[in-house]
């Protein structure tokens, strides 16, 4: 959810509880006004009442018949007389004209006329306090409405002008790369803040450029200083294992010395790809085939399948088409493969199944399942590693999966059986 979104949600949020409270709160105040005007209005009128008693009723009679000219003052004969203190209360009595019970509220005082004690009753209808709430509610929801209405169009008004610097320069970082020799250029803004943090960003981004330039330029330079005296090294090594007179033992060390030198060549290719991957450095994509791919691996290793008296078996889809970088494409596949003769046992199985989704290689091996936490982690050796590798092969695998957008995963299907999946993705 976006933020101004978000923002707005929770405004909204806060305006329903307080309109919802402030409904009831505003229901109570309106009905202790309107309450406390009718009970200073049926005072008044008991006033006039009273006065009446005075000057114009004569007889009880009177008393009857201004009953039926106004069924809101009624007089009741009492036997002594009642409380001195004018009581009001409501009471729901029957209305000829509505003809519904409706609430009353009624002043019941304590009089006398022509020397008898009499209670006097002067009631004035309510209206329906439900009707008023819902009156009420209903108001508050039309305003609720509008404000709801006016908070979308403020958000919409504020996402195209006053947002539109923050989405430039989001955009701008999309299409930045950390490779490219253009400085990223950040649309300017009359806003402090958005000023404040392109100020800021192109700050960092400069100074990342920097630093990943030396890094790269190091990079590079080392890997490029250390394989020209490693392939002098080689060619020396061979010569003097051509030379004449050259004993068994003397032609063991060489030997030897002709394998670290294999292996530091290895490694030296395997942590310059490794830092070109880091460095996120672009590599051109197009449409490969893995099958042909794959199949192409297999005729190139199949001298050391065979030397390992392993059997291969295939399960290959007709074609299966991906866009990806064709040299990144064959060191993933070869890595996945030689991992797979490099930590099998002797006499085991090599199995290759693809899909249009997926390549898995599997493997037999040791009978207990690997630490996939560590297992594409650089270096990562442990007691049953095969002599001879550099640590890198997975790590590589891992790195190639993340910078083309796919899924590598580890799995143990069952006893003595290990299998690596990329998920295409």
């Amino acid at each position: 959810m976006k933020l101004l979104a978000r923002t707005t949600i929770i405004f909204l949020l806060y305006a329903s509880v307080v309109a919802v409270a402030g409904t009831f709160v505003y229901y109570s105040v309106i009905r202790k006004v309107y309450y406390s005007y009718v009970d200073r209005t049926i005072s008044r009128r008991k006033l006039r009442v009273l006065k009446a008693l005075r000057l114009h009723l004569r007889t009880p009679t009177d008393l009857a018949f201004w009953h039926r000219l106004d069924h809101n003052v009624e007089f009741f004969p009492l036997r002594a007389p009642g409380p001195s203190a004018d009581q009001i209360r409501e009471r729901l009595m029957y209305n000829e004209l509505t003809g519904r019970m409706q609430p009353y509220r009624q002043l019941e005082a304590s009089v006398f006329f022509q020397g008898k004690p009499y209670r006097l009753e002067i009631r004035t209808s309510l209206l329906d306090s439900q009707e008023l709430l819902g009156r009420i509610v209903l108001a508050e929801a039309i305003i609720f409405g509008a404000l709801l209405i006016g908070l979308l169009a403020l958000q919409h008004f504020l996402a195209r002008r006053l947002w539109a610097p923050f989405y430039q320069t989001l955009e701008a970082l999309q299409a930045y790369k950390l490779d490219q020799d253009q400085p990223v250029e950040l649309p300017a803004s009359r806003i402090p803040e958005f000023r404040e943090l392109n100020t800021t960003l192109t700050q960092v981004l400069k100074r990342n450029q920097r630093v990943y330039r030396s890094q790269r330029e190091f990079a590079e330079n080392a890997a490029h200083e250390l394989q020209t005296p490693l392939m002098i090294l080689r060619a020396k090594l061979d010569l003097l294992l051509q030379a004449p007179g050259l004993t068994e033992e003397q032609a063991g060390h060489l030997d030897s010395l002709l394998a670290v030198t294999q292996r530091l060549t290895h490694l030296t290719r395997s942590l310059l790809l490794l830092a070109r991957l880091d460095h996120q450095l672009f590599f051109p994509t197009e449409v490969v085939d893995v099958r042909a791919t794959v199949q192409a691996q297999l005729r190139q290793l199949r001298e050391q399948l065979s030397a390992a008296d392993l059997t291969l078996e295939t399960d290959l889809a007709a074609a299966v088409p991906i866009h990806i970088n064709r040299t990144l494409l064959d060191v993933l596949v070869s890595n996945l493969l030689i991992n797979a003769i490099r930590h099998n046992e002797p006499g085991g199985l090599v199995r290759v199944e693809l899909t249009p989704r997926a390549l898995t290689v599997e493997n037999t091996g040791r009978a207990r399942a690997l630490d996939d936490a560590q297992l594409f982690t650089r270096f990562s050796r442990n007691a049953d590693s095969t002599p001879g590798g550099v640590g890198l092969g997975l790590a590589i695998v891992a790195q190639i999966c993340e910078t083309s957008g796919f899924i590598v995963q580890y799995s143990y299907p069952a006893a003595g059986r290990h299998a690596l999946t990329v998920l295409f993705g």
